[in-house]
């Protein structure tokens, strides 16, 4: 079977059924499922674009929702922590990949993938190898269907 984005979504449960306990904010979960249920639909038409691009929103409002609601997790580990919403996906794949890759087994978090959400630049896009948005829309949908799976153990904070 081919590798298309129909078949990628097909093959990840957590992106048509996420659990979003660790949302602290029901407008929070509404923004990301809209935006998970359009991410479904477009890989569902092999939209490689489409896909890359809102692949990269909701990893930034994941990881942004997710570090929010675990502000006394990391602080306890770190010492002292206060969530910043100003941060860039930059910073949030950092502070991520320092505070719950080895805690929570999660997969690691690249450079690359702010690269793939930066597609939305045209100058991204031309400056980069052909096929960049394949392989941008694949490797997100893989990787956020994995990060949900890990992240809808966590509840949000009281």
């Amino acid at each position: 079977m081919p590798d298309t984005l129909k078949s990628i979504c097909e093959q990840c449960s957590q992106l048509k059924t996420p659990q979003l306990n660790f949302v602290p904010s029901e407008r929070h979960r509404q923004i990301i499922l809209r935006d998970l249920n359009e991410l479904v639909s477009a890989a569902q038409q092999e939209r490689e674009k489409t896909v890359a691009l809102l692949g990269g929103a909701v990893l930034e409002a994941l990881l942004y929702s997710f570090l929010q609601s675990q502000q006394a997790y990391i602080a306890q580990r770190r010492g002292s922590f206060v969530f910043d919403p100003n941060l860039s996906l930059q910073n949030y794949v950092e502070i991520f990949n320092r505070w719950f890759r080895d805690a929570m087994l999660a997969p690691l978090l690249t450079d690359i993938l702010v690269e793939h959400r930066n597609l939305v630049h045209f100058n991204r896009e031309i400056n980069s190898a052909p096929g960049i948005c394949a392989i941008a829309s694949r490797d997100l949908l893989r990787l956020l269907d994995a990060l949900l799976a890990v992240m809808g153990t966590f509840t949000a904070a009281p």
